[in-house]
């Protein structure tokens, strides 16, 4: 799940309706560490929090080696009271990415919400699902990459919610659309570790939780590290206003190499943007569903 996933992720868990204050909200966003400069594939296949790591990797990581490819995700997050399904959220995620970093991004969920974005000629094209399309240039060098790296990071973020409570076994080499790769198999551990400490305080719901279900598999590739192909489902379980509730977690993820056309939107669907909010644009959509809009209003073009 892109970054929305995560935070639709955090908001089910927390059980945010009516928003958070800001005041309270101090920590929710926190400086991103710089990547490692080499993948250990091999320590990947025996540790579970080291391929949770792997797996936060940036996309941009992997897209240079690849060549032109579509990028697809898929998830599925489920909250349960016994079998009472409460709440649900599933969405897709499809990048098609060239090899001179143009590409079209789009994002959908079940409730109807999504959107798209366009890199192509130096300028940004994004648009919100229905909406029409916001013509810029980036604000800096690495926006367009930053975005693209944003709507690709879903496994990353489930796979660090329940990395604590997997074991992880190395099957040995396999072909995975014509690239050499090592397919890990997980499954849940026979003595799961506690979480981590939450590194946010809005991650606090995370401290008790428990891994019940887990089983899938992730295929590394061998050049960059990054998953070629993934297959998790697994169910944790958490406390919310007293209660004991499960959350079932599935997703999917897969790259096919091909040759990628990204074309620019119509004109008479282009709107010039030449400058944004970014402060109030970013805040409103990392926090969706946790506090309220602030400036635009909701559902702005972003």
């Amino acid at each position: 799940m892109p970054v929305l996933s995560a935070v639709a992720l955090a908001a089910v868990a927390c059980g945010a309706s009516g928003g958070t204050p800001d005041k309270d909200l101090e920590g929710l966003v926190v400086a991103a560490k710089p990547p490692p400069a080499t993948v250990d594939v091999g320590k990947a296949g025996r540790d579970a929090q080291t391929l949770a790591a792997v797996l936060q990797l940036p996309w941009s990581r992997a897209a240079a080696q690849l060549g032109d490819h579509r990028l697809t995700i898929t998830t599925l997050s489920e909250v349960r009271e016994a079998t009472a399904v409460l709440e649900s959220l599933d969405d897709t995620t499809v990048i098609d990415l060239a090899s001179d970093g143009t590409y079209h991004a789009r994002y959908e969920n079940k409730h109807d919400y999504g959107r798209e974005v366009v890199f192509l000629g130096g300028k940004l094209y994004l648009r919100p699902r229905y909406a029409r399309w916001h013509e810029r240039a980036p604000e800096t060098a690495t926006e367009a990459t930053e975005i693209r790296d944003q709507m690709a990071s879903a496994l990353g973020a489930h796979l660090a919610l329940y990395a604590h409570g997997l074991e992880i076994s190395d099957k040995g080499a396999v072909q995975e659309g014509g690239r050499a790769g090592r397919r890990l198999e997980l499954k849940l551990a026979p003595s799961p570790k506690r979480a981590p400490p939450p590194a946010v305080t809005q991650h606090a719901w995370r401290e008790g939780l428990t891994v019940e279900a887990a089983a899938g598999e992730v295929v590394l590739d061998d050049a960059t590290g990054l998953p070629l192909a993934a297959r998790i489902d697994a169910t944790v379980g958490f406390v919310r206003d007293g209660k004991r509730l499960t959350m079932r977690l599935v997703i999917q993820q897969s790259v096919a190499a091909g040759a990628v056309a990204v074309a620019k939107p119509e004109e008479d669907q282009i709107v010039a943007t030449p400058v944004r909010l970014r402060e109030v644009d970013d805040r409103n959509f990392l926090l969706q569903g946790i506090a309220p809009p602030a400036g635009a209003a909701k559902g702005a073009a972003p």
